[in-house]
């Protein structure tokens, strides 16, 4: 009895510690559960804003007094051109006021005139694949002569024949790398295989990019018809697209030109035949023939490059006009043809002979004229003419409010032979200035030249 009872008592102390083991545990967890939720109810302190990086500082050029060629809008004496962090902001006469912390340029006694725009040039060495802008040199010699020879833009390609869309269009900005690539595929090009059977394999590959094209296109019309059954209800299978149809798909739906390489009267023509089947955006270049149809290139709309000094002797074996003609610009002109135009060397030589290459880019301009184009077409041939072929007539080739701010300060007319550009700038930035370059600096200009007729 006496240790009965005496286990009774020492399981009654254990039941008692138990209890207030767990009373002492239940206590802490309702107070450490309290201040989860205190600290749950107190809202935490807001994290400290970001230090954001400080608005670059708006820069302004106003280039004042000059004689202003607008392309679009005539002539603008003693004019003044806003540039307002690398865009044109704004064009007016000598009334239009520049903002107090603009940085003036004086331009009285200069042309104003909008960058030179080349179709086709040859500034690098183009890689034989993979993007253009990857074979930049921004120190190039090329670039340089560009600029002092007032070219602010031109068009590169690595294109040899074949269909390809490996090009670019760059900027003439020596020296900084980052500003150089105005634009990528910015059209697809076309030219025949050449070689030893140049004829036979240029067929070839002309049946071979209208077979594709046609593939292409009936593949684009099955997919609208299948997402005109798919928004109705109806279960039809996807169409295939072709492997190769890639390619040419941007060109069947307008997004970039094709630049067809074409020279005689029937690659003319059969390169208009794709406008006609497929409704291409089409250029074609060098176009020397095109003088003789130059009605058929206008219904079509086609864009052209040519060189107003093309010497392609006549065919004497073809009893019909052919070759190249002095006259080509002016016949063209007439019809409504639009045309850009190139020297005979598209490259900047130092030793080559005067006007033959790109450092007198506007005398090939002049020469538009002796062939009976008029001033303000030859001028559009180097300016907004070529910017149309590479798709950026908004940000280049005139000076209008919002373009790119590519701007030449010349010492006379700019297809006057004797004119020099004496500032070039380009994103609104100076790039050139003759008065602090070696590049034609034992040149004086003839005094008196006049800057445009009165």
């Amino acid at each position: 009895m006496r240790r009965s009872r005496q286990a009774r008592v020492s399981g009654y102390s254990g039941v008692q510690a138990l209890g207030r083991w767990v009373f002492n545990v239940g206590c802490w967890g309702v107070c450490l559960l309290s201040s989860f939720v205190a600290a749950g109810a107190q809202a935490p302190p807001a994290a400290a804003p970001a230090p954001q990086k400080p608005a670059a500082p708006t820069v302004r050029t106003a280039i004042v007094g000059g004689d202003v060629w607008t392309v679009t809008n005539g002539v603008i004496r003693g004019g003044t051109v806003l540039i307002k962090d690398g865009k044109i902001e704004q064009v007016g006469g000598p009334d239009l006021k520049p903002a107090a912390d603009a940085k003036i340029v004086d331009a009285h006694g200069l042309a104003v005139v909008p960058g030179f725009v080349v179709a086709n040039a040859r500034v690098t060495s183009p890689p034989a694949g993979g993007k253009i802008k990857d074979s930049l040199d921004p120190f190039a010699l090329a670039l340089e002569l560009a600029a002092a020879s007032g070219i602010t833009t031109t068009y590169l390609s690595a294109f040899d024949a074949g269909l390809g869309s490996s090009n670019a269009v760059i900027k003439m900005t020596r020296g900084d790398l980052a500003a150089m690539t105005a634009a990528e595929a910015v059209n697809s090009s076309f030219a025949p295989t050449g070689g030893r059977f140049a004829r036979s394999s240029g067929l070839s590959a002309r049946w071979s990019l209208r077979d594709q094209f046609r593939r292409a296109k009936d593949y684009l019309q099955k997919l609208e018809a299948f997402e005109a059954d798919k928004k109705a209800g109806k279960k039809t299978p996807e169409p295939k697209k072709p492997a190769d149809a890639d390619a040419v798909l941007p060109l069947l739906k307008k997004e970039r030109p094709l630049r067809v390489a074409a020279t005689t009267v029937g690659e003319i023509r059969w390169a208009l035949s794709l406008v006609d089947e497929f409704g291409l955006r089409e250029v074609i270049a060098p176009a020397t023939e095109a003088w003789i149809i130059p009605d058929e290139i206008a219904k079509r709309g086609a864009l052209l490059i040519i060189t107003p000094r093309d010497r392609d002797e006549p065919d004497e074996r073809r009893n019909a006009p052919s070759g190249a003609n002095p006259d080509a610009a002016g016949i063209l002109q007439k019809a409504g043809v639009k045309f850009a135009i190139v020297p005979n060397d598209n490259s900047f030589s130092i030793g080559g002979e005067l006007g033959r290459d790109l450092l007198n880019y506007p005398l090939e301009a002049a020469f538009a004229m002796r062939g009976g184009a008029d001033e303000q077409t030859a001028l559009e041939s180097i300016t907004l003419t070529p910017a149309k072929i590479l798709g950026l007539d908004k940000r280049i080739g005139s000076l209008e409010a919002g373009k790119d701010a590519d701007i030449l300060l010349m010492s006379g007319e700019p297809l006057d032979y004797r004119s020099f550009v004496e500032k070039t700038f380009i994103n609104g930035k100076l790039y050139y200035d003759r008065s602090k370059s070696t590049f034609f600096d034992k040149i004086r200009p003839q005094k008196g030249i006049p800057t445009a007729p009165k």
